[in-house]
């Protein structure tokens, strides 16, 4: 998946961003804070 808005915060998503794995899921955001918060409730992001 090429995200392009970072599903934490909303915002755009540059250089590739920062890859998390929850739940079998890669899910790709924009920053280590907003990695940081999908390793800290990883079932609001892992959805879809």
């Amino acid at each position: 998946m090429n995200a392009s808005k970072c599903p934490v915060c909303d915002w755009a998503i540059n250089d590739g961003g920062i890859k998390v794995t929850v739940a079998g899921k890669e899910i790709t955001v924009c920053c280590d804070e907003c990695a940081e918060k999908v390793k800290e409730n990883p079932s609001q992001y892992a959805k879809a």
